[in-house]
């Protein structure tokens, strides 16, 4: 079933904003709409491939539909993603619903507004909510890439509703054909993931299928991934390891406590820390401005380099060797003896001369660690 009746591909240069990136197509700059407020951070690597179409409407004639990602199309046109569920509940191809009877989309009840009521024969009238699952890392699928407010708000009114004569549901659905878990991401979205582990009420369901194509669906190869509860509560934890990324923008020697006088050259630096309890209040002792100065970090967050981006990695082991040791393999240099007076290792604090998060190393190495592959 084709979505878009034409494509063409470009490559990824910058993203200007939620709804709008910078490609390059046949060797012009163009500038497209991306209807997905995500984050997408494992597609935005200069050079990564994405499909667009044209004619859209609206102030941008192009739009951003798909891409390509470890052997596998993603749509990323999140408007569509209904639509598609709209067929598969058509054809029965969901189990849970293969008896209903009628459907309406967009029914609102209360504060919210969820995607499917469906009726069906001899049982409650059914809540159906839709979650568009575009990140997906070496089979492990993971919902949201972004905070989302609303999502915790309709985890919570469909827990409520089913205590007032509904049957809920919640279904994630992801276009990566070999994605074969998931796993809320409590990484990124706490309280979203809270929320899902505080649900008992509702039924979660997780599906994914493929895109022969960059625009066409292939329902047959539907196919329902099982639910990974177990590291859904460790991934609420508040422990684990945190990656925070610094900028700074001109070289300077500082006397960093019994270290002595280091060199900070300009460019990017990724500090690897960890907290086996209460790493919220670590990362926010970090980020303040007024502080004892304790932590090697202390000298220099946030008076001498800006924080530009913070890596959450919430996993009861404790990883933080491993993951210096990966990041030595990747970096471009290193501030020997800092952060590393408890470890044996010769640095936790790494310097990259370009922006480490535009890296598909960098990205790699954070996501097999959030996803649990590594």
């Amino acid at each position: 079933m084709k979505l878009y009746t034409d494509f063409e591909k470009a490559f990824f240069i910058e993203r200007d904003n939620r709804f709008v990136m910078t490609l390059e197509k046949d060797g012009q700059i163009i500038k497209a709409y991306v209807a997905n407020p995500g984050r997408m951070e494992e597609f935005l690597v200069p050079g990564h491939p994405f499909f667009i179409t044209s004619g859209n409407k609206g102030k941008y004639f192009y739009r951003v539909v798909s891409t390509f990602y470890q052997n596998s199309y993603v749509l990323l046109d999140t408007i569509k993603i209904n639509y598609l569920v709209e067929q598969m509940l058509k054809n029965n191809l969901i189990d849970a619903f293969k008896d209903h009877t009628s459907m309406q989309r967009e029914k609102s009840i209360n504060r919210s507004k969820f995607d499917f009521l469906l009726q069906r024969k001899d049982k409650k009238p059914a809540l159906l909510e839709i979650k568009s699952c575009s990140l997906c890392h070496k089979g492990v699928a993971m919902f949201p890439d972004a905070p989302t407010e609303r999502g915790r708000r309709h985890l919570e009114d469909l827990n409520k509703l089913a205590k007032q004569g509904y049957d809920t549901y919640t279904l994630y659905l992801t276009t990566n054909k070999h994605a074969n878990v998931f796993i809320p991401n409590g990484h990124t979205d706490p309280d979203y993931c809270t929320a899902f582990n505080k649900s008992q009420n509702i039924r979660f369901l997780a599906y994914s299928v493929e895109f022969p194509d960059p625009v066409s669906v292939n329902l047959s190869h539907l196919k329902q991934i099982p639910i990974d509860y177990e590291k859904a509560r460790e991934i609420c934890m508040d422990r684990g390891s945190y990656l925070l990324i610094l900028y700074n923008e001109k070289p300077f020697t500082k006397e960093i406590g019994s270290l002595g006088e280091r060199e900070f050259k300009k460019g990017y630096y990724v500090y690897a820390g960890s907290a086996m309890r209460g790493m919220n209040n670590r990362i926010r002792r970090h980020l303040r401005k007024n502080k004892k100065r304790h932590w090697h970090l202390d000298y220099i967050s946030p008076a001498c380099m800006k924080t530009v981006k913070l890596y959450w990695i919430r996993r009861k082991e404790r990883i933080e060797v491993p993951l210096t040791r990966r990041l030595m393999d990747i970096c471009d240099d290193y501030v020997p003896g800092f952060g590393a007076s408890d470890t044996n290792v010769d640095s936790h604090f790494f310097y990259f001369s370009g922006r480490p998060h535009r890296k598909r190393e960098f990205l790699n190495l954070v996501l097999d660690i959030q996803m649990f592959v590594n």
